[in-house]
Order: structure tokens, then sequence, then C-alpha cells
């Protein structure tokens, strides 16, 4: 224990340090103390908390300052490594001179907490807690080459680093830093440290003003009652709902992360869940027309195609009957039983192309649809109609000649024989 190891010095010693406050002792303070002890200007306030139905009481808190951090340094001249981004190398990190890690820190503390560390946070530069589970603490360290997490002392200041972890995901760069005033270091001795995640319903493609619900999801079951979840959704806004919906105005992509404690003072906060917006689809500013019809299995008809041999052009649609089959007039002998029955659908018989579903949006061009003519080029079947009109006009014709022939030739047949008749009676 630290007071036990300074209580072995000489008494004179000891003395001359109280009295001229150049080697602080680490003593039990209020747990209102905030402040960092004159004359230092840096130091790690510990608190030590229990948590029960969601309320946090302060065990014990502890005032640790540079000199006594120097006094009980167990990391010298380590070299610790940050990664800022994920899969990124990993770069050189701080020099660790005089450094005391946070598992030689719990276990100096005097008196010595009665419960055990569970897992432990501070604030760090990205203004959410450092977190580090009680594995972390642990000793020998998981750690990558065995280094401790650890408070340090550099320029006057007091220092926090969390060692890289194995994996290339792993970013710590915001658990890297120095604070000019207090460090505020949290032991929880309750609870644990959950493992979140976030879900989305609509997925993480979503288009601008579209909702999506939210949700916490957890590796394992989190074995207590989560009281507060706290939402944050990367575009300054948030929510504490349990399952909040949201819909983003502009397109972009943000992060959305969810933080949550258990009333026995569990803590988690998830992986950020990159949503990612676009605008929705520009609505046509034309029409497209109508499609072609299918063809018939007989001769050509109208649009659908005809039906059976030489083809009937166009054929009404049937209409079925209650208590028969669709389209069936019951009644009738037919093999059915019943005899189809055309509907008057008001349709009239045409020839020509039909142009089924083209139209002219406003402002737009009227759409050609595939298997028509243009309106400038005479239809196939009106030359047809005009070459039967001709036919029937000449026939008629020449059948008019013909007959005027035969009646001028009946006349004078007439007139010859009434001549002669008359001549013999003269």
């Amino acid at each position: 224990m630290i007071v036990s190891r300074l209580a072995r010095r000489s008494q004179a010693l000891l003395a001359a340090a109280l009295l001229t406050a150049s080697v602080p002792v680490v003593v039990s303070s209020p747990a209102a103390a905030a402040d960092c002890p004159a004359p230092a200007s840096s130091c790690v306030i510990v608190n030590v908390v229990s948590t029960a139905s969601g309320k946090d009481t302060v065990d014990s808190t502890y005032i640790v300052t540079p000199d006594q951090i120097a006094q009980l340094a167990d990391v010298t001249d380590t070299q610790y490594f940050t990664r800022k981004t994920p899969g990124a190398q990993k770069t050189p990190g701080p020099t660790v001179a005089q450094g005391l890690s946070l598992r030689q820190l719990f276990d100096n503390l005097d008196p010595a907490p009665e419960s055990p560390v569970t897992f432990s946070e501070t604030p760090n530069t990205a203004k959410v807690p450092a977190v580090l589970s009680a594995a972390d603490l642990a000793d020998p360290s998981p750690f990558d080459a065995g280094l401790p997490p650890a408070v340090y002392v550099t320029g006057g200041r007091i220092g926090y680093v969390r060692p890289l972890r194995s994996s290339p995901d792993d970013v710590n760069a915001s658990d890297i830093f120095a604070v000019s005033g207090a460090l505020v270091l949290t032991f929880h001795t309750t609870g644990k440290l959950l493992e979140p995640t976030v879900k989305a319903s609509a997925g993480t493609d979503v288009k601008t003003n579209q909702k999506n619900t939210f949700s916490v999801t957890f590796a394992s079951a989190p074995s207590t009652r989560i009281i507060s979840t706290r939402w944050e959704f990367g575009d300054g806004q948030g929510s504490t709902s349990d399952e909040p919906t949201k819909a983003y105005a502009k397109k972009g992509t943000y992060p959305v992360v969810a933080t949550v404690r258990g009333d026995e003072g569990s803590y988690g906060r998830t992986p950020a869940l990159e949503i990612k917006v676009a605008n929705p689809p520009t609505a046509p500013t034309s029409g497209t027309g109508g499609g072609t019809g299918g063809g018939g299995t007989g001769g050509g008809s109208l649009g659908g195609g005809g039906i059976g041999g030489g083809g009937v052009g166009y054929v009404p649609p049937f209409a079925p009957e209650v208590g028969g089959l669709p389209g069936v007039v019951p009644g009738a002998d037919t093999p059915f039983g019943d005899e189809a029955g055309p509907v008057d659908d008001g349709l009239q018989q045409v020839e020509g192309y039909v142009l089924a579903g083209a139209e002219i949006v406003p402002g737009g061009t009227a759409e050609r649809i595939p298997g028509t003519r243009d309106t400038s080029e005479a239809a196939a079947a009106t030359q047809a109609s005009k070459r039967r009109e001709i036919a029937t006009w000449a026939v008629s014709s020449l059948a008019a000649v013909l007959l005027l022939g035969a009646g001028a030739v009946s006349e004078t047949r007439w007139f010859r024989t009434r001549l002669r008749r008359l001549g013999r009676r003269a």
C-alpha cells in the first residue's frame, strides 16, 4: 500500500515531505473532492463507485499527484503505439518515462476498496468514456507487447494511455491524451461492460425523408435491466427512446451510436452504424406510351390479335355471370351447358392501327408506340379502303354503262320491229 510504503521511509523524511508538500500522500477524500491539492497543478482523481437500482454511490475518492506517480512508476521509457483509423498502420505514440499502470494504481489505493474492480472509465478527447474491462486491467496485460493501460507524467501534466490491440480495426488515438488539470478516473465495482450493436429496420441504405427505426441488440444477454439508452444520429440530433424513428432530410453518411446503462452500473457503447442517405429518383418528365398487344392464334386482328381461322377483327370482352363459369350466360346449349355472351363495351370496330395507351404529357412530347406509324403517313388500312372504294366505283360505272348499252340495243331492236310491222300494214 502507498501509505505503508511511505511509512517505511524515515520519519524525518516523511515529515519534511509533508511540510514542504513536495511529496504528497495518497489520501481518501470526500466524494465531492474534484480539485488537485496545491502545489500540484495536475493530478488523478480516482472515484470508486458501486451502483444499485440505477443509483451510483461513490464509496471512496482518492487523489494521486504527479510526484506519487513518479515514486510508484512501473513503466519506464516504454514506447506506445497509436492507430487513428481502422485498418491503418500503427504509428509511434508517446514514450512513457514515468508511468503507473491502472492495475497498480488500484492495488495501491489506501484504504483498499472492499470490492474488486469490474471496469474503469475516464472521459477522453472524443468526449466519451475511455472504457477498460476487468480483463483489460489484469496483470499480465492482454495488449500488444504486454503494455498495460497507464497514467503517466509528461511536462508537468497527467497523461492517459490505452495500448494498441492486435486487431487492425482497433482505433486508440482518442484514448491517448494529456490534461492540464484533473484526470478523473472511475473504477466500478458493480456491473460489467456490455457489447451492444445497432440494428436499423430499413437497413443502412435509405432515401431522404425515409423513416428508419433503430434498436439495440446484445452479443450476449446483458443480465441486467437497461435503464437508459442515449442515441446519437450523426447529424447533431439525438434521442433517449428505446427504439427511436429517424428520417434524414439531406443526403450523406451518418454514424449512428447508442450508449446504454444497466441498473447495477453496467455500461455499453455500440460501434457506429453508418447510414447512407441518398436522394430519391427523379420522376420522368414525359409519358412512355403504351405497350404492344400480344399476337392472336389466327388471322390478324386489332391490339390483341384475332381468334381462330381467318380472324374476326375486334372481339368485345366477356363478363362473368353469377353461378356460372366466367364469361358464360346460363341456359344455352353449349358443351358447358351455357353459352358465352359478349358484353357491349361501347367500342366500335375500326380499321388501321389502334394507339393503345398513347398520351401526350402537358409540357412534353407525344411518344411513339412500337409498330405504329406517324400521323403524317397514310395508314395501310386507309390506303386499302381507298383502293376498294375506287374499284367499287369503277365496277359500278362499268355496270351502268353496260346496262345503258343493253337498254339502248333493246330499244333499237324494238323500234326496228315496230317499223317493219307498220310497213307491212301499209
